[in-house]
């Protein structure tokens, strides 16, 4: 199987969360591995599938531009992060592991990756099944309060330095991750993008890695997707 990468430059919050899915449901390779690295329009914040739009406003700044992810996790501030989304098509082997086994296959290539440029990363321990639990409720459901099991973390400060949510459907599994260059500090992420596509390389099997144009998907449909996932009944549902 092939791992096909495509960067795209900066783009609001709902588009980014259609071509997300649509990377997933509509990519015109269905048996390529899948890995887009994209950027954002100023202020925007995405949030978990299951939370309430209500409550994520009140955390955000106002005028912040919103959108619900169609994975799960917490509500993430992308005006400083490094984010992607990797896909693993249903003909994958891994199509139906357990969730955590692809969390923690992508992150440990985040933090391989990042050690081996100098800045020491690891995965939270799996050990404690509900990390969570100890956080006052007002920061459970922000994704960067807390890490997760095999979160990557500082290994000194313990800090989270990257996240993601998933999502599994009949076409695959869909993985949003978002790293904090506010933690990471003074990156090469050139070098790093190259080593990380590696990393996914191996983890999950692909024999080659190849850069792709940005997929042509169906002009209709990214409006469609887009407009569904801009109205209320998408961003009010839980």
């Amino acid at each position: 199987m092939i791992l096909e990468h495509f960067d795209e430059g900066p783009a609001s919050a709902v588009m980014n969360m259609a071509l997300d899915l649509l990377l997933l449901e509509s990519y015109p390779a269905v048996d390529a591995l899948r890995l887009r690295h994209y950027g954002w329009t100023p202020d925007c914040f995405s949030f978990g599938y299951s939370q309430k739009e209500e409550w994520i406003r009140a955390q955000c700044p106002q005028g912040a531009e919103l959108a619900r992810r169609p994975t799960g996790g917490g509500l993430v501030d992308h005006r400083n992060d490094w984010t992607f989304a990797f896909v693993l098509p249903a003909s994958h082997p891994m199509h139906h592991a357990p969730a955590i086994d692809v969390y923690r296959a992508v992150h440990q290539a985040i933090a391989d990756a990042m050690t081996a440029l100098g800045r020491p990363a690891c995965l939270q321990p799996e050990e404690d099944e509900t990390p969570s639990a100890g956080m006052p409720k007002r920061v459970r459901g922000l994704c960067f309060a807390g890490a997760e099991p095999c979160d990557v973390i500082d290994p000194k400060s313990r800090v989270k330095i990257a996240g993601a949510a998933m999502k599994r459907n009949k076409c695959g599994v869909l993985l949003q991750g978002s790293i904090d260059r506010l933690v990471t500090g003074a990156l090469d992420w050139a070098a790093f993008r190259e080593l990380f596509i590696q990393g996914l390389q191996t983890s999950f099997g692909a024999w080659e890695s190849r850069a792709v144009p940005s997929p042509s998907y169906d002009k209709a449909q990214v409006l469609e997707t887009a407009q569904m996932m801009s109205q209320d009944k998408w961003l009010r549902r839980r």
